[in-house]
């Protein structure tokens, strides 16, 4: 399986509070989407030490031998990186108020193991299409599962930024879990809010259709997100479990 990550600046921000992480551990291959808020560099620090954290607990302790491993060890390791976090936020008044999107993904045995906080997203493409498999966190979304918004509305509403949940704003913050299967011929996109408030869906599996290999797919996100005013930071992820088509 191969796999590309893009972490933008975008056209407006000043600064990226975004980070991804990719992993080389061939036994679990996982990767990792966040994205940082607070005040000054507050986001940037949040997002880079979230991964930072949950890496290090799964160093410590992802002894990885069977899906259940997977996915409670994530469970632990996100609830590790949340403590150290919210720890970070009350020592230093620089650092209060901050927090930060989280959505990790593991593939092992053929299924797709995830932990998922904020509005970041996790999709799946294969044959039946793209298909969104997290729940976004944010107050948009909320107003779109009480019908009171349509999903084109909440794209452009002023408040689509703000988010219902957030690493390391509380001392516990529970995670949403869940396990996918992926078949051979899917590809999985992780990304922070910067890819689909600029990039419909319908646009998103328009690029991940064509015939071309994951780098060029990753450019052609992330530039068609520039393209349409790159209001915000630009993350993607594809991992493919394809041999790349050039």
């Amino acid at each position: 399986m191969s796999a590309v990550g893009r972490c933008d600046l975008g056209k407006v921000r000043k600064q990226n509070e975004d980070s991804i992480y990719i992993s080389v551990d061939t036994k679990l291959r996982y990767f990792i989407v966040a994205d940082g808020m607070g005040g000054h560099n507050a986001g940037e620090i949040a997002s880079q030490s979230a991964i930072e954290y949950f890496n290090e607990y799964i160093r410590d302790h992802g002894d990885i031998s069977d899906g259940g491993d997977v996915l409670d060890t994530f469970v632990e390791a996100l609830s590790y990186s949340n403590l150290k976090i919210y720890e970070m936020s009350q020592s230093d008044p620089a650092y209060s108020g901050m927090g930060t999107t989280f959505s990790a993904a593991a593939l092992y045995d053929g299924k797709l193991y995830c932990v998922h906080i904020g509005d970041s997203r996790i999709y799946i493409y294969d044959k039946k299409g793209l298909r969104q498999i997290t729940r976004d966190h944010s107050f948009v979304m909320e107003m779109v599962r009480m019908g009171k918004l349509t999903v084109e509305e909440a794209r452009v509403h002023p408040k689509r930024n703000m988010i219902t949940k957030a690493v390391g704003i509380e001392k516990s913050m529970p995670a949403d879990t869940f396990i996918q299967p992926v078949g051979e011929d899917s590809i999985i996109l992780l990304c922070s809010d910067g890819l689909p408030s600029m990039v419909a869906d319908r646009d998103i599996e328009k690029i991940l259709k064509k015939r071309a290999g994951l780098d060029k797919k990753a450019d052609m996100l992330v530039e068609l997100a520039n393209k349409n005013g790159g209001y915000d930071n630009i993350s993607v992820i594809l991992a493919d479990r394809r041999v790349d088509k050039q």
